[in-house]
């Protein structure tokens, strides 16, 4: 457990902050993780260089496996995202999805990648704001409708 001092310092790098992320949402080493998207590929790299034993990609379309954590690496706007939320992979009940997103703002005090999450089943955990973009932390809720009808 860090102390005091460590909690407050600032991470040293993307690294640290990506492993602290992880564990602050409570995926661990032997997660299951699936990683998709079009930047998936760096982000699977890192995950098997750091110790993370049951990685996988995934193209597209529903995901067979228990997924703990569902990684999206690339900015996807609020489109690309319902795609990905209606025709993606999904982590089971209580898992973990981290997405990246342009910083859209909140709408009327409505933040809207929020309010997809949230009408897809998703609890927002975390948001980290930067330069331009937004990380979101959300875990997926009992019965989370997965699909909407046409």
């Amino acid at each position: 457990m860090p102390d005091a001092q460590e909690a407050d310092r600032p991470p040293s790098s993307l690294s640290d902050t990506l492993s602290g992320i992880l564990q602050r949402a409570g995926v661990g080493k032997l997660s299951n993780i699936r990683v998709t998207g079009s930047a998936g590929l760096a982000s699977l790299l890192w995950f098997c260089r750091h110790g993370y034993e049951h990685v996988g990609y995934s193209r597209g379309g529903p995901g067979g496996d228990d997924i703990d954590l569902l990684f999206v690496p690339q900015t996807c706007d609020l489109k690309a995202l319902d795609a990905i939320l209606s025709q993606g992979p999904h982590p089971t009940e209580g898992g973990v999805l981290i997405v990246q997103t342009p910083d859209v703002g909140a709408l009327g005090g409505v933040d809207p990648v929020h309010d997809l999450l949230v009408r897809r089943g998703y609890r927002v955990e975390r948001c980290l704001h930067g330069r331009h973009r937004e990380l979101h932390v959300a875990r997926r809720c009992a019965r989370a409708p997965l699909r909407v009808a046409a």
